[in-house]
């Protein structure tokens, strides 16, 4: 797995490509976590993810709390429909925001 990242307007973009399931969650989690320092604004864009099992959300999930409680804020961004549905079907979409790209999720953490 590769997990990309930049800055763009003080804002951390992580990138993952490929698949997020149990043997690639650990390096996900690692490359997420390093990330999450208090008060940073942070997205994770899934454009380029092609499947993501529980073991994804349980990191996406730690990466909300976490930045939850240092006063940090997390957008999932560019996510495809058959990510979106696993999202959806699991109750996620209620728990993480999700927006359809970076300009829309940069709005939201203006306001």
């Amino acid at each position: 797995m590769e997990i990309k990242n930049e800055k763009k307007n003080n804002i951390t973009i992580i990138s993952p490509v490929g698949r997020i399931d149990t043997s690639t969650a650990r390096e996900f989690e690692e490359g997420v976590m390093k990330y999450l320092v208090s008060g940073t604004q942070v997205m994770i864009s899934f454009s380029e993810v092609n499947y993501i099992s529980s073991a994804g959300l349980r990191v996406i999930l730690m990466a909300g709390k976490k930045l939850n409680s240092t006063k940090g804020k997390l957008a999932l961004i560019n996510m495809p429909d058959k990510i979106y549905t696993v999202f959806k079907m699991s109750g996620f979409d209620k728990i993480i925001k999700i927006y359809t790209d970076f300009d829309t999720a940069k709005a939201a953490f203006d306001s």
